[in-house]
């Protein structure tokens, strides 16, 4: 909770409040952008997580009441949900043969994702193609919470 959720909170606290002292470039309507990263266990349930779980389920709430409360400065926030991607933090179900095939087919797309595909969300949420979008909590996830 320390990390995962109260580690959003301040980041979202100290953008907003340098993004409120910045006056709009002309030709700008946007103040700035917020990405937060929750997990798709913001959106689903998984197996013995009961803590990570409720700490990503706080970062995409959080991530609309920011998104509510600060757009009529126009501030954008948005959180981005991975799925099951290849890192460190998985390498325990890579390992178990067993719980990597569950993981896999659980996966419309199949196997695990990569943190490229998180980054290339998290561009387009930074870019002005987003300009018309606030408070959305997107899984990048392989289709994970679809199945």
């Amino acid at each position: 909770m320390e990390i995962n959720a109260k580690g959003v909170f301040l980041g979202c606290k100290y953008a907003i409040t340098q993004m409120l002292k910045q006056d709009l470039l002309p030709g700008l309507t946007d103040r700035g952008w917020i990405i937060n990263t929750a997990s798709v266990q913001s959106i689903v349930a998984y197996h013995n997580t009961p803590a990570y779980t409720a700490s990503k389920g706080a970062v995409a709430q959080l991530t609309k009441q920011v998104a509510l409360d600060y757009a009529p400065h126009r501030i954008h926030c948005n959180a981005i949900s991975p799925g099951f991607l290849r890192t460190v933090m998985t390498q325990n179900l890579q390992n178990d043969p067993a719980s990597l095939a569950e993981i896999e087919k659980a996966h419309p797309f199949g196997g695990m994702g990569r943190t490229e595909d998180v980054a290339k969300a998290a561009v387009f949420l930074a870019s002005d193609d987003a300009s018309w979008i606030t408070g959305v909590n997107l899984p990048v996830d392989g289709g994970y919470t679809i199945v």
